[in-house]
């Protein structure tokens, strides 16, 4: 198989698995196109934007080269003896350096490189926009899910304590067991309340910082995680997609150009002019050209090996960055499968709870089980499926934020 097959055959298998990421999240995560809008609105990006154009002007810089011209004039007076005589004379001298040994195309190359940096910093800035909105995206998620958990259970004691006095009435309970579901309702309307409460402070904090974000909701067909792919070619697309990474890798290039491009002005560059002069009131008129060079010193080489030292400490920094993250994803990867595993074992857990509420319910009618045990049970069942709901969020979630890093979906720097 030659590699142009290779390559379609990857380019394929990478877009069938965006498309299939998109499908699965597409339920859980707020409009793309909205979300994109809201981050490059964003300050931080606004102000990302400013600093990719500042590096965008010194790279412009060093492409034209600090190289300008200098124009000298003088004004003197010659007094001669013998014959006696004053003379005004004036001197004009125009004068430049120029770029020679290479280094304008040298310095063009930096200046690319440059540009290259400052468009990587500025994805890199948009990514990481998007993954703090992703993380309170799903912070809120957590809220509203607990909010409506919450409430559910309240309702659930609501008609657990119209039962209970209505059979309280009948003489079926006691009044230890009707006290017992008065408790339960109290304690669900608390939940209630404080769950209401974080739910609010924390809505008013997002809608100021992401404005125009929908309120999160639980999908009515919540679209399950996916099988996952092999892990060794998701740590390869990672890394070879990572921001941080790239620009990194960028930088090097860069000090690596600069350290060049130092040791290259250890040829100095000639300064060369046009100069004309009147002297002797004007009897005499002087037109001529001038070239110098610089006497380079020491201080040129030891310039270019410090820049040289720097690229090289930046390269191991990147080599060790590069193990870090890459184990970092592994670790993504084993947690996201023990977490779908785990995500079937409470799926379980919580038929098996409910079923047990249906049977404690039948039980408790047939004064078989306490209101005590009834409470417990409903209780149980209430918190199995939150449980069960919680983890589902954070799979999703996990599941979301390794295909942001993937650049499968709000690859917004496209």
């Amino acid at each position: 198989m030659n590699k142009l097959s290779m390559a379609l055959i990857v380019g394929g298998l990478c877009l069938g698995l965006r498309v299939q990421a998109q499908d699965t999240l597409g339920v859980w995560l707020p409009p793309a196109d909205r979300v994109q809008t809201i981050v490059k609105n964003s300050h931080g990006i606004l102000a990302a934007q400013s600093q990719q154009a500042a590096q965008l002007q010194r790279a412009r810089a060093t492409e034209a080269g600090t190289g300008e011209f200098n124009l000298r004039m003088s004004q003197q007076n010659r007094r001669v003896i013998d014959p006696g005589g004053r003379f005004n004379e004036q001197l004009v001298s125009l004068e430049r350096p120029v770029r020679w040994w290479g280094k304008a195309g040298l310095d063009a190359n930096l200046a690319e490189q440059s540009r290259k940096v400052a468009s990587i910093g500025y994805a890199d800035a948009l990514h990481e926009a998007s993954r703090e909105l992703m993380r309170q995206w799903f912070a809120l998620h957590q809220l509203a899910l607990a909010r409506e958990a919450a409430s559910a259970q309240a309702q659930l004691s609501q008609e657990l304590h119209r039962q209970a006095q209505l059979r309280l009435k009948q003489g079926d309970i006691s009044q230890l067991d009707a006290s017992l579901a008065q408790a339960e309702l109290q304690r669900a309307q608390a939940a209630v309340a404080v769950s209401q409460a974080q739910w609010t402070a924390a809505w008013a904090q997002v809608q100021k910082r992401y404005p125009g974000l929908p309120e999160p909701a639980w999908p009515a067909l919540p679209g399950d995680v996916p099988e996952l792919p092999a892990m060794q070619p998701l740590v390869q697309e990672f890394l070879q997609n990572h921001h941080e990474l790239n620009l990194r890798r960028a930088e090097v290039q860069r000090l690596r150009l600069q350290a060049e491009r130092m040791d290259r002005d250890r040829l100095p560059d000639p300064v060369l002019g046009v100069y004309a002069a009147r002297e002797r009131a004007g009897a005499e008129s002087i037109v001529g050209v001038s070239l110098g060079f610089a006497l380079p010193g020491s201080a040129r080489q030891a310039h270019a090996a410090a820049a040289l030292a720097e690229a090289n400490q930046l390269e191991e920094q990147l080599q060790q960055m590069t193990l870090d993250l890459g184990a970092a994803f592994e670790a993504r990867w084993l947690n996201l499968h023990m977490q779908r595993q785990a995500l079937t074992s409470l799926q379980l857990a919580a038929q098996t709870q409910a079923t047990a509420v249906t049977q404690s319910l039948k039980a408790f009618a047939m004064g078989e089980h306490s209101m005590t045990e009834l409470i417990q049970n409903r209780r149980l069942a209430q918190e199995s499926l939150r449980e069960r709901q919680r983890l589902q969020l954070e799979l999703v979630e996990s599941w979301a934020l390794m295909n942001l890093d993937l650049h499968r979906i709000w690859d917004f720097d496209e």
